[in-house]
């Protein structure tokens, strides 16, 4: 992550939402995170759980309200036992 990302203004806005990931199959896993802030690069998020998520895979961002938004793992961070820090962007398209 670049200085240059973090240098710009972050609006803190901690809420629970899913990572919905899609199975060649079509089976739908979702994975708890708490978005704990956003600004113009991107949003930050706060993943607890054993499975590690791939920052290559599609996801989906799924609210409380259930709208989906196509999202990309720009970057994760393993900073405890289940425990990742992530960076998202909405994927365009």
């Amino acid at each position: 992550m670049s200085d240059e990302r973090r240098a710009e203004d972050r609006s803190p806005s901690f809420r629970s939402v899913e990572l919905i990931t899609t199975d060649h199959d079509g089976n739908e896993s979702s994975f708890p995170v708490i978005l704990r802030d956003s600004g113009g690069a991107g949003l930050g998020a706060v993943y607890i759980g054993q499975e590690p998520l791939d920052p290559e895979g599609e996801f989906a961002l799924r609210d409380s309200n259930g709208g989906d938004r196509g999202i990309r793992i720009v970057w994760a961070k393993r900073v405890a036992d289940y425990v990742q820090m992530l960076g998202l962007v909405i994927a365009e398209g």
